[in-house]
């Protein structure tokens, strides 16, 4: 994952202060659905330093994207409109929401550097073979 600096935690803390404050549950909602302190939740708030797991069920129970709350990138939440998004992955996921969350976890993969090229490569030979099977029946 890309190196964090200061002013990176500063703009993630401004975005968890926001899903909080204008989300469906209270900061102490948070912490006891989670499983973690409620001074947690408060230093994410403040600090924006949040491991990943916690961000992800924070992403769930909070309604906003995990990747525009981490990067500040692509909408804030689900039921936003993707038109203007910049990555021509996203047309794809405007077909469900499984599709949506295939191209949101290859976005995270992608970025946390566990989806190298070849393992991509590998995945991309995959699906053709599926393809190639489906047509074939």
């Amino acid at each position: 994952m890309r190196n964090m600096n200061e002013r990176d935690f500063n703009a993630r803390a401004a975005r968890i202060r926001e899903a909080i404050e204008s989300g469906p549950l209270a900061m102490s909602e948070i912490a006891d659905t989670m499983g973690v302190a409620r001074t947690s939740v408060l230093n994410w708030k403040r600090k924006g330093n949040i491991n990943l797991d916690n961000l992800k069920g924070f992403a769930q129970l909070t309604g906003y994207r995990f990747w525009w709350l981490a990067f500040g990138e692509g909408p804030k939440k689900y039921d936003e409109p993707e038109a203007e998004l910049e990555n021509p992955l996203m047309e794809i996921a405007k077909f469900s929401t499984e599709h949506a969350r295939l191209v949101e976890c290859i976005s995270h993969l992608t970025a946390a550097r566990v989806l190298t090229p070849a393992l991509a490569e590998g995945i991309t030979i995959s699906l053709n073979a599926v393809a190639a099977l489906k047509k074939s029946e």
